[in-house]
């Protein structure tokens, strides 16, 4: 936005950072986060601290020790923009997924060189996320940042970037059920969790999700094993008849699958579509039976619903698939909406990193890196209230 429309959006604006700092302790924490919010919604270059202050016209120590070192708390502040978020879009899912940040520093907390997208190999931090989503649109509602076990393992390197003493290597999907845990005690819960494929493969990430109580739909890669389902109850060791890989089973079904457009065209992408089926599974890999025989008094797999996309009806291996939870009568085009409903989050990266400076924070503390998400989080927020309600007063 330029000076002109945040100057309309004054008022706004104001009464919005009033609700997300409203438990701030001290005034000038509250002021100090208005007006990052200010700067993050300004045009310009970097959102990074020096320019920032320059364009606000603060002092740039100030502005660095509110983002990189002052006591506020970001959770609290997360919590509050969650709540929100949750009111403004009444999220149909919750999606799981991990961002990666380019850094050019070693010292900054968590950065190693590691998978960074479009760059493959890159020195960079990696943080977990979880995005309410609706058709209305998305909205991240909390972060945390990975901690690579090489860094967990240098307390002396830790210390230096600020890391907690009680913060030490968990894996992204145990990361991700902690993230599920605290906006559910905030008061928002997941209707279903959508995650990628690093997630979907893992037994205890989907685990931990029934164990909670959430519904869950996970991308899963074509070689995971599994047995079609045929109505009758399937031992965990039982080998009457043989395991399958998801591509085998979806070869047997493609001429079930019904064309569905999932990404309407508009100016800047042509429509997308794709060829759908669901078939009735059990997860049979060895990993999920053993979970089964230790968790599960009967010890019988449970029935789920294996959804598959190919580009074309006709040729071309399996495009994408995805393993849910969901009762067997969810209509076919709901799973669809639910399992490509990441290009959300996709439009939500895009506009955090090129329009609020995601991406462009220059503190190297474990607390800075935090307290900017949060803040680019409301940011995110703000906008999206502007655009559901251009002519009328945001959610309070």
């Amino acid at each position: 936005m330029d000076a002109q429309a945040i100057a309309e959006l004054d008022l706004d604006l104001a009464e919005f950072a009033d609700v997300v700092f409203r438990y701030v302790v001290y005034r000038g924490q509250r002021d100090y986060g208005q007006q990052y919010l200010r700067g993050l919604l300004l045009q310009g270059g970097r959102k990074s601290v020096a320019p920032m202050a320059e364009r606000l016209g603060l002092p740039r120590q100030n502005l660095g020790h509110f983002i990189g070192q002052s006591s506020w708390d970001y959770r609290d502040v997360q919590r509050r923009v969650a709540a929100r978020a949750a009111r403004v879009l009444g999220p149909a899912a919750w999606l799981i997924d991990d961002h990666p940040f380019v850094r050019y520093g070693d010292g900054t907390a968590g950065a190693m060189v590691q998978h960074c997208g479009d760059r493959n190999q890159h020195l960079c931090q990696v943080a977990v996320s979880v995005h309410a989503v609706s058709r209305r649109g998305s909205s991240p509602l909390h972060w945390r940042l990975f901690l690579p076990a090489s860094w967990a393992e240098d307390r002396t390197r830790c210390a230096k970037a600020g890391v907690p003493a009680d913060v030490g290597h968990r894996t992204k999907q145990a990361l991700a059920l902690d993230l599920l845990d605290e906006p559910a005690d905030w008061g928002p819960t997941p209707p279903v969790v959508i995650a990628d494929c690093d997630h979907g493969n893992n037994v205890a990430f989907r685990s931990g999700l029934t164990a909670r109580g959430i519904p869950w739909l996970v991308a899963v890669t074509a070689d995971t094993v599994v047995l079609p389902a045929t109505g009758r109850p399937v031992s965990v060791w039982a080998h009457r008849r043989p395991s399958l890989k998801v591509d085998q089973v979806a070869a047997e079904h493609r001429y079930r699958a019904r064309r569905f457009v999932y990404r309407p065209k508009s100016k800047d992408h042509p429509a997308r579509s794709g060829w759908f089926v669901a078939v009735p599974v059990h997860i049979a890999g060895i990993i999920e039976r053993g979970h089964v025989s230790r968790t599960t008094p009967d010890r019988m797999l449970p029935r789920r619903t294996l959804l598959v996309q190919w580009r074309h009806r006709r040729g071309g291996d399996v495009f994408r698939s995805w393993i849910t939870d969901l009762p067997p009568d969810i209509p076919l085009s709901v799973l669809v909406r639910h399992a490509t409903s990441r290009r959300h989050i996709e439009t939500d990266y895009r506009e955090m990193e090129q329009a609020l400076g995601l991406g462009d924070l220059e503190v190297r503390s474990h607390l800075g890196f935090h307290h900017h998400v949060a803040l680019v989080s409301a940011a995110h927020l703000f906008c999206l209230e502007a655009r559901l309600n251009p002519k009328g007063r945001h959610v309070v």
